[in-house]
């Protein structure tokens, strides 16, 4: 509790100081009416002011009085205390000082878990721990009032609850909590927690949740996932939005979001795109870079063609195999109103180099990190930089901290190290070790040895065996404190790495890959069983939307792989991108689902990539997995 301000001067100054400021307080009484001067019992810490600071919008303001009062207080009270002042930093909002008074709150001896001091604490503890992205520790605080929430807290607790799961990823769950809550509550909130179960579903959707139905799922919940999935789908591929919705409806004409979610759904996504009189695509159709031109050509028409052709802009395309600086003087001289492209680093310099802002361009590269760029020029890459950094955020999320890397000599292997290393240690994260290979490597034995730390165990053998004489009957022992390894390369090295790591009795170490490691091609991917990588929804994804594109796309071109490729969804993204950023006034913060992951812009127009996750089973297919939680 803070001290009063006389106690705080030396004893001389005491007397002069309580003078001073009493002749103040007689000046500023008498300037401003009796109502400014009040008996200092009201200045002190109540629960009614802390209560009207929080009616007048002074949050922190409450959340400092419940601190003080909680400093004074038996146990119940302080418990309850301690619960507003989280909630009103919530408010603010400061999640930071809502952490804090969350952790004295737990340090609270004596609360009965089911009393009400006790559900006061968990349903606080858990709106904390829910706000600070913490859902697992969320259901656990409310794990501790059990499957019955006591009497007067159902309603919050399911509510808290469905959030938490959805939060976590858990979309059925979460879907049948908020579901049950309603049947909990009277006719006329029946709304409120629908719109609260359809928001909390979408953000859970947005960030990758699974949505799949399982078999056996009640008729209402199947409803709310399925629509999420159009929802989903509607914003990776609006083109086709009206017409998911029309089957949906069909499929649950009873479900209570029919009415204003799904007629907001009919309007919401299409105004958003604008596209111009004329777009320019910048690519190589010829020379080295031809196939990976084509790919991306490819994809950028098959979206162009999926849009009503009432509304199609002209397309004009141009080749950079030799001129990419020439190709964009033309694209602007013709009138474009948007210019995607060129492919690859270099050709985006040039561009960059003379671009004037005039003309919104979306090059397919990333220019060096810090360089200056006009207004109106955006940058979009496949890097696999951004991939590593997924990799070692959930490495954080999922709390291993210690590990090792094995990944290919050269430029590319650096690459992703260097943005692995940097995320992964930023983050708490200790990476012991790292061991490079050759392209060419069949044999991974050495650098495994390395890695895994069998050569102390060898050098130790190796003294025992020279101190007694004889040879040991021995089996070599790996680190006892890696929780996984980080690797980089293609399915045919980790065919071989797999089964090695197995051999040196390190089969249990989870594996974390780039996409490198995957293709769409079970007898590709045959020994990879286990590896967890991360990839473009494109490859891996169940999403309706998705599967059905890469279906038309198979009947189209059914003996050209590569127009399937990661290639063909970044150009697929491209057209998309157009109408997302042609008026843009800013970042684009809001995911945009996209082919190649949950994309956003930043100040500086880089698109970023929220990517999907998935584990290769022994099938060689890929299966969806949830993304990352933050550890218990």
């Amino acid at each position: 509790m803070q001290r009063p301000m006389s106690d705080t001067l030396p004893g001389g100054r005491r007397g002069t100081c309580l003078a001073a400021l009493l002749v103040v307080a007689a000046a500023l009484g008498a300037c401003a009416g009796p109502e400014a001067v009040r008996p200092s019992a009201e200045r002190a810490p109540t629960a009614e002011r802390a209560e009207r600071l929080a009616r007048g919008g002074d949050h922190a303001g409450s959340a400092r009085q419940w601190e003080q009062l909680a400093s004074a207080s038996t146990a119940d009270a302080q418990s309850n205390a301690l619960s507003q002042a989280a909630r009103e930093w919530l408010r603010v909002p400061s999640i930071a000082d809502a952490t804090r008074v969350a952790a004295a709150l737990g340090a609270v001896a004596g609360i009965e878990p089911r009393s009400p001091a006790g559900t006061t604490r968990a349903l606080a503890t858990a709106e904390v721990t829910l706000a600070a992205g913490q859902a697992d520790r969320a259901l656990a605080a409310l794990r501790a009032l059990g499957d019955q929430p006591p009497a007067g807290s159902e309603a919050e607790v399911m509510a808290l609850r469905g959030r938490a799961y959805l939060a976590a990823g858990r979309a059925l769950e979460g879907v049948r909590a908020l579901s049950a809550r309603e049947r909990a509550l009277p006719a006329s909130q029946a709304a409120d927690n629908q719109r609260l179960l359809w928001e909390s579903l979408r953000a859970a959707a947005a960030r990758g949740a699974n949505l799949s139905v399982p078999r056996g799922t009640d008729v209402i919940s199947a409803g709310w996932l399925e629509l999420a999935r159009v929802a989903t789908q509607g914003r990776r591929n609006p083109y086709a939005q009206r017409t998911q919705l029309a089957e949906w409806h069909s499929r649950y004409p009873q479900h209570p979001a029919n009415g204003p979610i799904v007629d907001a759904m009919q309007t919401e996504v299409m105004p958003q795109l604008r596209f111009p009189a004329q777009v320019a695509l910048l690519l190589p159709l010829s020379g080295r870079l031809g196939d990976a031109g084509e790919s991306l050509r490819d994809g950028f028409l098959a979206a162009y063609y999926q849009q009503d052709a009432a509304s199609r802009p002209l397309v004009k395309l141009y080749d950079t195999a030799t001129d990419a600086a020439g190709a964009y003087r033309r694209a602007v001289a013709d009138g474009a109103g948007f210019i995607v492209g060129p492919l690859g680093k270099e050709n985006a310099s040039a561009v960059k180099a003379i671009a004037d802002g005039s003309v919104p361009t979306l090059v397919l590269n990333f220019l060096p990190d810090g360089e200056t760029t006009p207004a109106r020029f955006y940058q979009y890459a496949l890097a696999p930089e951004d991939e590593a950094r997924q990799v070692a955020e959930r490495l954080l999320a999922e709390g291993r901290r210690t590990g090792v890397a094995l990944l290919p000599a050269g430029e590319w292997g650096a690459r992703v190290l260097a943005a692995f290393e940097a995320t992964f240690t930023a983050g708490g994260g200790t990476l012991v070790t790292t061991r490079t290979f050759a392209p060419s490597t069949t044999d991974f034995s050495e650098p495994l040895v390395q890695i895994l730390g069998f050569e102390d165990s060898q050098r130790r053998e190796r003294a025992l065996a020279a101190v007694i004489g004889t040879p040991l009957q021995f089996t070599p022992r790996r680190r006892d404190d890696l929780q996984f390894v980080f690797f980089g390369g293609q399915p045919v090295q980790g065919r071989l790495v797999r089964p090695q790591l197995k051999f040196h009795y390190a089969g249990d170490l989870p594996l974390y890959s780039t996409s490198d490691v995957f293709e769409p091609n079970a007898a590709a991917n045959q020994d990879l069983e286990g590896i967890i990588f991360v990839d473009v929804p494109w490859m891996i994804a169940d999403d309706p939307a998705i599967a059905e594109l890469r279906g038309a796309v198979g009947q189209l071109w059914p003996a050209n792989a590569r127009r399937r490729s990661r290639l063909f969804a970044m150009g697929f993204d491209a057209w998309r991108l157009i109408g997302e950023l042609a008026t843009a006034q800013g970042p684009l913060t809001e995911p945009v689902a996209g082919m190649t992951g949950r994309l956003t812009v930043d100040a500086a127009g880089r698109v970023h990539r929220g990517l999907d996750w998935a584990v290769i089973g022994s099938d060689g297919q890929s299966r969806p997995l949830p993304p990352p939680n933050p550890e218990l």
